[in-house]
């Protein structure tokens, strides 16, 4: 399914897409605090929006995924992957030189796509979540407190191309 998607940047949040920003970020203000000044990448398959992908570039050439989200019967199907390999290519094609994830400690099905893309845990921010969301969040059975920043350097093969 993956090798088919359609990847179209969106400026206008729709109610499909906003939807799938919270399902990865449940505090719209805290979408808020990155969407603005990120590129939202609309992820469609036969023109049906499947997921989103929100790419924000940081400090030192880092490309951050901020949001990547894709609709629950839709998972495990290669598009996660699809997107972080997109995001790697982008990074790479716009002089960026890391990629840059963070995630929730709890967010397991995330992590495993994160590592099997090659993303390496570098650090783990305590109560971050616990301090910066107003409701608890849960997945899993499990708080979510602590947020794991994950990381990979980008090809330079790509770079300035």
């Amino acid at each position: 399914m993956a090798m088919f998607l359609q990847y179209e940047r969106f400026q206008t949040v729709s109610p499909a897409i906003r939807d799938l920003l919270l399902q990865a970020d449940p505090e719209w203000s805290q979408v808020m605090t990155y969407l603005p000044q990120s590129t939202g990448v609309a992820l469609s398959w036969h023109h049906e929006l499947v997921g989103v992908l929100v790419l924000t570039e940081r400090p030192q050439r880092v490309l951050e995924v901020t949001n990547l989200a894709v609709l629950p019967e839709k998972q495990r199907h290669g598009i996660g992957q699809a997107a972080i390999h997109f995001a790697q290519q982008w990074g790479s094609e716009h002089g960026q030189t890391t990629l840059r994830v963070a995630t929730g400690s709890t967010s397991l099905g995330p992590l495993y796509l994160y590592q099997k893309c090659g993303l390496r845990i570098v650090a783990v921010e305590p109560d971050y979540f616990t301090q910066r969301y107003s409701l608890p969040i849960w997945e899993n059975g499990i708080q979510l407190r602590d947020r794991l920043v994950l990381t990979q350097a980008l090809s330079p093969e790509n770079q300035g191309s």
